[in-house]
């Protein structure tokens, strides 16, 4: 699954699967199928929304 913001309202259709998914529009990220957010961005319907986060800083010890 991955997430984008949608600014309009789009229709996925994927006839391998024979589905269709509608996507309304949201200022909030929605989570879909990776095959409708990469139709939706080439489409120019969505943008990715990134859910990477930064790694932790690793404990720093002492030694001495």
């Amino acid at each position: 699954m991955a997430k984008a913001v949608f600014n309009r309202q789009f229709d996925a259709t994927d006839t391998t699967k024979g589905v269709s998914i509608r996507v309304r529009p949201s200022g909030d990220p929605q989570t879909l199928p990776r095959w409708v957010i990469a139709q939706a961005v080439e489409a120019g319907a969505a943008v990715r929304h990134s859910t990477i986060k930064a790694p932790a800083k690793a404990a720093q010890s002492e030694e001495n």
